[in-house]
């Protein structure tokens, strides 16, 4: 099966599990360093740091879209 086919099944990165996440952000840098197996250690807690700081930006920036700070509170 291409690798086309399959990524279309695959469910998007966003919906997976915080492990799961990290795990294939941690192959991509391994990957990326020419599949050299001296780091792996380094190479998940990149991708745990890099996967926890997207999902609190996300958050961050869901809470100003619900939340205008024109807008004042409700008491």
């Amino acid at each position: 099966m291409p690798a086309t086919a399959r990524r279309a099944k695959e469910p998007p990165s966003e919906t997976l599990p915080l492990e799961e996440r990290i795990r294939r952000r941690a192959y991509e840098l391994y990957v990326q360093r020419g599949n050299q197996s001296v780091s792996e250690l380094d190479d998940w807690l990149r991708a745990e740091e890099e996967i926890r700081r997207a999902t609190e930006q996300a958050i961050d920036e869901a809470s100003e879209e619900s939340f205008p700070a024109s807008d004042p509170p409700a008491y």
